[in-house]
């Protein structure tokens, strides 16, 4: 049997017979069925007692409260009709959501509030709480609650520390705060203490401005320099403060180097009728942009000069308009910009953008992909998920638009190359990039020469790489962003030159720069050309996690299994056209499948799934099959590190009467079973995007029926939605040797079944 290292290399170097994407060749769409939901066991049965809960254990627990008790009595005796925040450290092996202590949190009268990273459950206390959770431990041994004790291994306060993890010199410097308030599940405790805290800043006449995150919310304080050290200091203590945290900064040089101008000639053709549009959110295009002004639909300003020179955003409108024309390497897919200037050429402020980018979505919903080619300067957070993302996400949902975002720009020693791997994750992905919803784009180099940093096809040396928060899997995918050149000067060791991106300045020349700015624009035109593509599809209209779905799932099959160390660099790979998003190659079969999903006992079953008679040589599957999914699921900020509410669970495999046997993922492999950290970590739990690909090289034996199965579970304290979770799943299958026949017996063999199909593109996308 080939190694995977050495079928890679096959792939990489091309399929067998040339193959590509034909028009004769659309993805089918599977519409739902109510036949497809059926009901199972589920369940994850009693709990159970995780270490030996005796004296010891409890006498040390107890420590734990007395330290956070005492820290927190000041607190309590000052606001005595409000809870205080603890919280409780769960063990690793009782992070699971079957494990979680809610009998003791009942019985003790303690208050949920969320999550703070994956091992802090967030609870809100009384004074009476904390002396009846003393005794409840004390009793553990021969009290009802051993199980739920045994998940804990201490008990924290959530003290200024916490609230104010920065410090307050980087709130004075900063001069803007936002402030996030506890969230507590009974509505009565969360109405009393969110008002206590806006009383409070009332009282001391400290401006507000309130900014929705969907289910959660930050309060901004845009004038710190009017509020000294002594209001400041009472801020901080209220218990209902989650965070106080100074107002982030994000730029456009964070994602891109200023294109440098050269002499040459282009050909920028005029636009030609029935291009979509999409919105640039940037620094925005020139005024009277001799070549740029054609392709300019509509503008709606933010800012102006001076806090803007247009640079950037002609940069990056450029690419959009027509990558292809400026780089004849580029994939083409030109289209109009929704002009934007709402991003400074300095530094933004998050809390201004959030409130802008709101009005801009809010004036033009009818835009449905929009290109932020910004970011902040430092790493997202491991387990948290930023507000500008949060506000991403927020927006998203609310107006049905697909943000597609720069990874970010790593441009500080020590500088990478390829392979390498920095130490302390000083190159992960900047805000907002750390969003779900967004389809977050790394730069890949498109070419190279002897002076240059990496070689074409690796992972640009200045991109941003993954994972997002709690293992989020980032970025999606990869575009061309331009290679960096060696300068040799130690001060300055990289620049652009001819293996770079070219695009127009905002002076209307052509310029060489280099950024996951410039890969971005050139996916988001993949993405509204995809859209349009869908647009009147009744069975499956476009919506922003299918057309995610689809670019992820074109990156995948037209790049190379990537190792786990591969993807944080080029997410699932680089989508080379439209027509890989939306049609098959002749030795491939992709069904699309849209399932209506509620969490609980109920599982969706595509049986028997049609399989290609090229694949089934001996009656064993003998091929690659390649998975992407996409969901929207709830989203609650409140709840930290369980941001994501709703976790789907798909296979495919095969039924052995009605037990089905899953093999991709195969049962059993890591990341499917096992540890609830683990399952994060490696097998993607909780991610609003599943991808899965397995190579049968010698071939598998089904069972009786080929089938397709998917459930969803949700969080703890998370209410069953009032309607079902749209589910885009994409399955392609595809021959190992290069059988041009696999597409057609694909269609033969589905249409040997019942199942109502449709063609996925309504259109052929535009390819000027």
């Amino acid at each position: 049997m080939a190694s995977k290292k050495k079928r890679n290399q096959e792939r990489r170097n091309g399929n067998p017979n040339n193959l590509s994407a034909s028009i004769e060749n659309p993805f089918i769409v599977i519409s739902h069925a109510a036949t497809d939901l059926q009901g199972h066991g589920g369940g994850s049965g009693p709990s159970k007692e995780l270490v030996p809960v005796d004296q010891a254990f409890c006498a040390e627990l107890n420590e734990t409260l007395a330290t956070t008790s005492a820290e927190l009595s000041p607190t309590l005796i000052r606001y005595p009709s409000l809870p205080a925040g603890l919280i409780l450290r769960l063990r690793e092996l009782g992070i699971a959501k079957s494990h979680r202590p809610l009998n003791l949190l009942k019985a003790a009268g303690l208050q949920p509030a969320g999550h703070a990273d994956i091992d802090e459950m967030l609870v809100g206390a009384s004074s009476a709480a904390l002396t009846t959770l003393r005794q409840l431990i004390a009793d553990g041994p021969a009290g009802k609650f051993k199980a739920n004790l045994s998940t804990l291994l201490r008990i924290e306060p959530w003290g200024r520390a916490r609230r104010n993890p920065e410090g307050t010199l980087i709130l004075r410097q900063r001069g803007r705060a936002l402030l996030r308030p506890h969230y507590f599940h009974d509505s009565e405790t969360n109405l009393r203490t969110r008002a206590s805290v806006l009383e409070l800043l009332a009282h001391m006449n400290v401006t507000v401005r309130t900014v929705r995150l969907g289910m959660s919310e930050v309060l901004v304080l845009p004038d710190l320099d009017a509020v000294d050290d002594e209001r400041l200091d009472a801020v901080l203590e209220h218990p209902a403060v989650r965070t106080l945290s100074a107002d982030p900064l994000v730029s456009a040089v964070a994602t891109g180097t200023p294109a440098t101008a050269i002499p040459a000639t282009f050909h920028f053709p005029p636009p030609p009728a029935g291009l979509p549009t999409v919105a640039v959110f940037d620094t925005g295009v020139a005024p009277g942009h001799a070549t740029l002004q054609p392709w300019v639909a509509s503008t709606d300003t933010y800012v102006l000069p001076p806090d803007t020179d247009f640079e950037h955003g002609s940069n990056v409108a450029s690419l959009v308009a027509g990558g292809g024309a400026l780089n004849p390497n580029f994939p083409h897919y030109p289209c109009l910009v929704h002009n934007v200037p709402g991003l400074k050429s300095s530094k933004s402020r998050i809390s201004d953008l959030m409130v802008d980018l709101e009005a801009a979505v809010t004036n033009r919903p009818d835009v449905k992909v929009w290109n932020l080619s910004l970011g902040g300067e430092i790493p997202c957070a491991e387990q948290q998920f930023s507000d500008f993302a949060q506000k991403l996400d927020e927006l998203s949902d609310r107006f049905q638009v697909l943000f597609v975002v720069a990874a970010g720009n790593h441009l500080k020693d020590p500088r990478r190359a390829w392979p390498m791997e920095l130490a302390g994750g000083e190159d992960r992905i900047s805000s907002p990039a750390d969003s779900v919803r967004a389809l977050t784009v790394g730069s890949l180099a498109h070419a190279d020469a002897d002076d240059t940093v990496v070689k074409a096809l690796e992972p640009a040396p200045y991109s941003r790489r993954g994972m997002g928060p709690v293992f989020t899997s980032k970025p999606d995918i990869v575009h061309f962003g331009g290679n960096a050149h060696h300068t040799g000067d130690p001060a300055e060791p990289w620049q652009a030159g001819p293996a770079s991106t070219g695009v127009l300045t905002a002076a209307n020349a052509y310029g060489l720069g280099y950024g996951t700015s410039y890969a971005a624009p050139l996916a988001s035109a993949m993405a509204a050309h995809t859209w349009a593509a869908l647009q009147n599809n009744a069975a499956l209209p476009p919506s922003p996690h299918l057309v995610k779905a689809l670019l992820i799932h074109a990156a995948q099959i037209t790049s190379p299994e990537f190792t786990p160390i591969e993807r944080k660099y080029y997410g699932s790979g680089l989508p080379k056209n439209v027509l890989d998003v939306l049609y098959d190659r002749d030795d491939s079969f992709t069904l699309a499948f849209e399932a209506h999903l509620t969490p609980g006992r109920m599982r969706w079953r595509k049986a028997p799934y049609p399989v290609p008679n090229a694949l089934l040589p001996g009656g064993k599957f003998r091929g690659e099959v390649i998975i992407t999914a996409a969901y929207a699921p709830p989203l609650n900020g409140n709840f930290g590190a369980e941001y994501v509410r709703a976790n789907l669970e798909l296979n495919w495999g095969f039924l052995e009467g009605d037990s089905f046997k899953g093999r991709v993922p195969w049962e059993g492999e890591k990341g499917t079973t096992g540890l609830e950290i683990q399952q994060v970590e490696h097998g993607g739990k909780w991610a609003p995007v599943k991808t899965q690909r397995k190579v049968f090289a010698e071939g598998i034996q089904g069972g009786d029926t080929w089938a397709l199965q998917a459930k969803m579970v949700q969080r703890a304290f998370e209410l069953k939605p009032d309607e079902t979770m749209r589910v885009a799943i994409i399955v392609t299958l595809r021959a190992l040797d290069g059988n041009p026949n696999v597409h057609t017996q694909g269609i033969q063999a589905l249409n040997a079944s019942n199942w109502v199909r449709t063609n996925l593109p309504v259109h052929v996308p535009i390819h000027v």
